[in-house]
Order: C-alpha cells, then sequence, then structure tokens
C-alpha cells in the first residue's frame, strides 16, 4: 500500500511539473557548427526561470566545402567532420530587468551546464551506413554562458534570441581537436501554456 501511495504522489508531481512546464524549439548556430534544439522551462520567481535544453549539434570543419560533381550529378562535401554531439543541459535563466521594463521585451542572462554524448564517426566513408556504423562515442561535460532578450507575445508564446560562449571540452582529442569551444547564437520559440 505504502509503494502504491508513494507511485500515485510521485505521478501527480510529475503532471503538474509538465502541465507548468512551457516547451520551445530552436536553433543553434556558432563558430563550430550548428543544430537545432528542444527546451522546456519552468518559471521559479518573477525573475528567476530554470530548464533543460537538449540538442543535436553537427559539428562542422573549418575547411569543409561542399562539391558538386556534374558528370555524375552527385553532391557531397569534402574535408567533412563525421562529430555530432547530443548536450543535455541544465539551464538557469535571470532576468535582471522584469517588472521595470514596461514592454515585451525581456533582457536575460542565461547558464547552461550538463553532459554530452559525442559520437564520432568515420570520415573516410561517404555511405550513412557505414559511416556510422561501430562510430565510438564519448561522454563529457560542457556548458554554455549567454546574454540575450525574449520578446513575449499576447499568446504567453515567446521568441527568444541570445549570443554566448559555448564550452564544450572532450577530454581527448578527437578530430585533431580537444575542446570545441566557440561563439554561439541561439533563437528559440517558446510556446503559451495551454489554457483549459
Amino acid at each position: 500500500m505504502k509503494k502504491i501511495i508513494i507511485i500515485c504522489v510521485t505521478l501527480l508531481g510529475i503532471s503538474h511539473l509538465s502541465a507548468q512546464m512551457r516547451r520551445g524549439i530552436g536553433l543553434t548556430t556558432g563558430t563550430q557548427g550548428s543544430g537545432i534544439h528542444f527546451a522546456g522551462d519552468w518559471q521559479l520567481k518573477d525573475d528567476m526561470i530554470a530548464g533543460f535544453e537538449l540538442r543535436f549539434f553537427d559539428i562542422k570543419n573549418e575547411t569543409e566545402l561542399p562539391v558538386y560533381n556534374p558528370y555524375t550529378g552527385e553532391q557531397f562535401n569534402v574535408g567533412d567532420k563525421a562529430l555530432i554531439m547530443f548536450p543535455m543541459f541544465g539551464t538557469i535563466r535571470w532576468l535582471p530587468f522584469e517588472g521595470k521594463i514596461a514592454n515585451n521585451f525581456s533582457p536575460f542572462v542565461q547558464a547552461k551546464l550538463g553532459p554530452i554524448l559525442a559520437i564520432d564517426g568515420n570520415e573516410e566513408h561517404r555511405s550513412f551506413k557505414n559511416r556510422w556504423r561501430k562510430a565510438p562515442t564519448i561522454f563529457t561535460y560542457g556548458g554554455q554562458l549567454v546574454m540575450g532578450a525574449s520578446f513575449r507575445q499576447m499568446s504567453g508564446s515567446a521568441i527568444s534570441a541570445s549570443i554566448g560562449y559555448e564550452f564544450l571540452p572532450m577530454g581527448q582529442t578527437v578530430d585533431d581537436k580537444n575542446n570545441y569551444d566557440g561563439m554561439a547564437i541561439n533563437i528559440t520559440w517558446t510556446f503559451g501554456l495551454k489554457r483549459r
């Protein structure tokens, strides 16, 4: 009986947190590559928001070039890095001017920190199957510090743009580098809470 009560309370808590979560999707681009992300936010206080960010990040080589073969009609990249990352960041956002600016413009400072799963494919192969089959994985930690602004809508949704620095240490040499730190630009579309 005690286990059933604990399970019920846990499920109710998860249901409440899920109902209060604002979800969003976005794009990230920077000096090391680009990707897409999914985000979830909870309002802790008027000027503090906590959440998470799950991202797919494709690392690019500085010398990578798209090439078109006019004889075969094939298009491919030369100098490509077959390295992808899946950062799973916990986030905390501070809104220093909340309630002090009279319009929908809301500047913020945000910190992100968490584990990163990196998969290093074989650049020698062009076919997807051969490139990613038996690819080694690297598990590490990273983070991001950003400054930006949210533009809120009447519906409760928002568009946020931010720029900052990303820390992506590998802990070992991966494709001739031991880190993929660099500048990053994020654009996120956050949807408003559903009203019932």
